[in-house]
């Protein structure tokens, strides 16, 4: 059941929704009017679809979904098999009252980072025949260009795809430009990657808080590493 929410005046002079296509900032408007009292809500494209756009057609909510996504405006992720969605910084902007019940939903962890096992749309394009306005799922995570120059390889978009996989499962976000970077240079098998995150997240040198840069990471190859019981082993 949507609930009533409060918008800001500034909500109108974000810079990155200002330039982006108007549906883009009714759906994150939606959004918030659908989310628990803690910012979440099941990731369902077209039930989402039914309350925010009921007498538009040809709307592909799971496209804007992948932009909002992809501009860190929401958290898209899986966990022991539900989609949900995390609206970020939701306890900055709104103030659900009191009586609202408590989320039912589970926050975003490390294990459900891993679970994820379907890419998000990155191909296709968001398409409202009633205002014909295309708008392409840009492949550069921090990119803020929303005008389409061209459409990027399936190649290209398998890369950063597998990028975006490795980003929000790795424990620590910090030089995201330099990580991008090595993980185009090396180009590493992404299901490695993840095997190998599963097991690392919980050593004692991860837990202990000495964790790589995501660049460091990926330029030595670290996914590489064997769990110490192996080692022990030879």
């Amino acid at each position: 059941m949507p609930r009533s929410r409060n918008i800001k005046p500034s909500f109108f002079k974000n810079e990155i929704l200002g330039q982006a296509e108007p549906l883009l900032g009714l759906l994150f408007i939606s959004l918030w009017t659908l989310a628990d009292k803690s910012g979440r809500l099941e990731d369902r494209p077209l039930r989402i679809k039914a309350e925010t756009f009921p007498y538009r057609e040809n709307i592909d909510i799971n496209c804007y979904l992948t932009k909002l996504h992809q501009l860190e405006f929401i958290d898209r992720y899986i966990h022991n098999g539900k989609s949900i969605i995390q609206v970020i910084n939701f306890d900055k902007h709104q103030s659900p009252h009191s009586t609202e019940k408590t989320s039912e939903l589970p926050a975003k962890s490390i294990e459900s980072n891993i679970t994820v096992i379907q890419p998000l749309n990155n191909e296709s394009y968001c398409v409202d025949s009633n205002i014909n306005v295309l708008i392409p799922d840009s492949l550069i995570p921090d990119s803020l260009n929303l005008i389409p120059e061209k459409k990027h390889t399936r190649k290209e978009s398998a890369l950063d795809s597998s990028f975006n996989e490795f980003w929000n499962s790795y424990p620590t976000k910090v030089g995201k430009d330099a990580a991008l970077k090595a993980w185009i240079k090396k180009k590493p098998p992404i299901q490695e990657v993840l095997n190998a995150l599963s097991w690392q997240v919980n050593s004692d040198k991860w837990k202990k808080g000495f964790i790589e840069n995501p660049s460091t990471y990926i330029n030595a190859g670290n996914w590489k590493d064997e769990p110490l019981a192996e080692r022990a082993a030879f």
